[in-house]
Formats: C-alpha cells, sequence, structure tokens
C-alpha cells in the first residue's frame, strides 16, 4: 500500500488499510502535523509498520505502540499454534509463519480438511464439540513446550508477538497470558471503545483477572494436567477462575468484528449464560431492568448513530435471556 497520509484518511482509505493488512503488505504511516483527533493513536499505529514523521520525539512516542519487531538473537523457542476454524482459511498463517520464534501451525478444520492457503501447515480435520472441548482435542495434535490458541479472524502484528508473549509467560510466572486486540481500521466507535478497554495500550506485563483465546498462550504441561472446560462457549472465562493469568499489550492481534443484532443477542445470551455459572450476578435479571435500561441507550446512540439502537437493544435482551435461561 506504500505510506498512509493521515490527514486526509477517508472511510475507503481506512478499508484499504484493513484490505492491505490482509495481503500482508508494509504500509508507512506519513504524518506531516499533529495526529488527528478523530483518531487514536494507539489504534492506528499499530496497524502501521513504519512511521515517518517531521520530529524525532514525536517518532519515538509513536514507535511505543508498533508491533514489536523480530530479532535476528531470538531465543529458541517451540510453539504450536491451534486455529479452530470452520469458515474460512485462517488469516493469521503467513504472520505465524513468519515469527522470529519456531511456530508449528495447525488448523483444526471442522468436519472435512482444508488445503487452500495453508501449505506448510498441519490442517487436522475435528469436529466441532464447543470451544472448550474442541481446543483441548487439539492438544493431542501438539508436542511442543507451549501451545497458542488463537482464532481465524485474527491477524498477529509483528514478527515478535508470540516470542513476548511466551518471555511474558515465564517472567511472571502466569499460568496464561494473552495479547491485544487491535480493531480493524473501519471498525464502528463501539467496537473501537471496547477493544481498547478491554485489552488496553500499554508496556511490559501484568496480572488481570481475564482471559481471552483469541490470542493467548500457555505451557502445554499446564493444559495436559488443567485441561480446558468442555463448554460451548467461554471456557476462557471458565478456565482463569483462581489462576494467575498475565495481559502483554505488545503483543498484538488486529481483530474485530462488524455489529450485527442477530450474532449479538446469540453471543451475549451465551457468554452470560456461562458469566452465571461461575457466579457472577445477572446484569439484567428480569424484562423490567430491560426497561430500566433503555434510557440509558440514548447517549451511546446519539454518538454512534441510529443504527445502533437495534445492537444495544440486542445486547439487553440477550443478557435477559441468560438470566432467564440459569434462574434457579
Amino acid at each position: 500500500m506504500g505510506s498512509v497520509d493521515l490527514a486526509g484518511l477517508s472511510t475507503q482509505d481506512l478499508r484499504q488499510l484493513g484490505e492491505a493488512l490482509r495481503q500482508n503488505e508494509t504500509v508507512r504511516l506519513r504524518l506531516t502535523d499533529d495526529f488527528p483527533k478523530h483518531l487514536r493513536a494507539n489504534q492506528i499505529v499499530p496497524l502501521v509498520d513504519v512511521v515517518e514523521t517531521r520530529t524525532g520525539a514525536f517518532t519515538e512516542a509513536l514507535s511505543a505502540h508498533l508491533p514489536i519487531p523480530g530479532r535476528e538473537d531470538a531465543p529458541e523457542l517451540r510453539v504450536t499454534a491451534l486455529i479452530p476454524t470452520h469458515r474460512r482459511t485462517p488469516i493469521g498463517l503467513r504472520a505465524l509463519r513468519e515469527q522470529d520464534c519456531d511456530v508449528e501451525v495447525v488448523v483444526l478444520a471442522n468436519g472435512e480438511a482444508m488445503s487452500r492457503g495453508v501449505q506448510g501447515d498441519r490442517v487436522m480435520a475435528v469436529d466441532w464439540r464447543g470451544h472448550g472441548a474442541t481446543r483441548q482435542a487439539g492438544l493431542s495434535f501438539a508436542d511442543r513446550d507451549y501451545v497458542l490458541f488463537t482464532v481465524d479472524d485474527a491477524l498477529p502484528r509483528g514478527r515478535g508477538c508470540v516470542r513476548a508473549l511466551v518471555e511474558a509467560l515465564e517472567e511472571g510466572g502466569y499460568d496464561a497470558v494473552f495479547g491485544r486486540q487491535v480493531p480493524w481500521p473501519d471498525a464502528d466507535p463501539i467496537t473501537r471503545l471496547r477493544l481498547h478497554d478491554w485489552t488496553p495500550p500499554g508496556h511490559g506485563h501484568w496480572p488481570v483477572e481475564r482471559l481471552d483465546h483469541v490470542f493467548a498462550l500457555y505451557r502445554r504441561s499446564t493444559l495436559q494436567e488443567h485441561p480446558l472446560p468442555a463448554v460451548p462457549i467461554g471456557e476462557d472465562l471458565h478456565w482463569r477462575q483462581g489462576r494467575r493469568i498475565g495481559y502483554v499489550p505488545g503483543a498484538m492481534v488486529v481483530h474485530s468484528h462488524e455489529r450485527r443484532p442477530r450474532e449479538l443477542y446469540r453471543r451475549t445470551r451465551d457468554l452470560h449464560v456461562q458469566h452465571h455459572l461461575v457466579g457472577d450476578s445477572p446484569l439484567v435479571p428480569s424484562l423490567s431492568s430491560v426497561f430500566a435500561a433503555l434510557p440509558g441507550l440514548v447517549r451511546p446512540v446519539l454518538r454512534a448513530g441510529l443504527g445502533e439502537a437495534p445492537n444495544h437493544l440486542a445486547e439487553l435482551l440477550g443478557q435477559w435471556r441468560a438470566a432467564r435461561i440459569t434462574r434457579p
């Protein structure tokens, strides 16, 4: 794609930037003025490879958000990346192959083995049995010291991102670690805000009370001793209970979904069922709670547009339905 000038970046430019990422093209950021107010530096800069600005100090400040580069002297680390899929060829295969540590990719294809785009990687036919059981079944194909769980629509950024997870896991003495999710360039404002809150930018690593299998790393021995639970969704939520989890913001993947009411309702319902099963209190315990929450939709809808109203309502109804399902 060449250089991107943020001064005149349009919606179409953002889509083209996303396509350049999917094609593994090198993207340079050219910035001749202050960072535009309508964009967040910590969300856009991770999507580019090189920053070009007029002042060295500004370049250095933005470089803190760049993907972790590869190292010629990187330690010898052996990782198996497990990617369940039933929809598509995973978009992050090339990025995982090009890491500065030894990453073997195993694609867990639901029902049938795929061949397109996965040359050089292992493709194993695995019947889908829910997120927990399917990932745990994939462990039988892993014989390396570390296991990386990721998803078919996540794009790792930087040749050193997997190494950063391994180093943080060992330095922090964690049971598992996970990385930051950067939204696609044309993601909606609600998705950008929520991903920023869920996986914020930062340096180093620190303990947190959450876990996310979009980009998470374990020792293989840990998963053998403490398997993932056989739940349909939210296996990471169940597994992290009582365990030490580390967050590594420098280990980034590009990952976000378009917000659609039907999908939001189903995912919210299913995830909140699992939250209730681990002891979290329902956020919308009754139908009256749904109506009481409606005035709170005004502000986000005004900020994001009227098209967001069905999405927020779908999430409220999903939380309410989860409370009904798990009610004693």
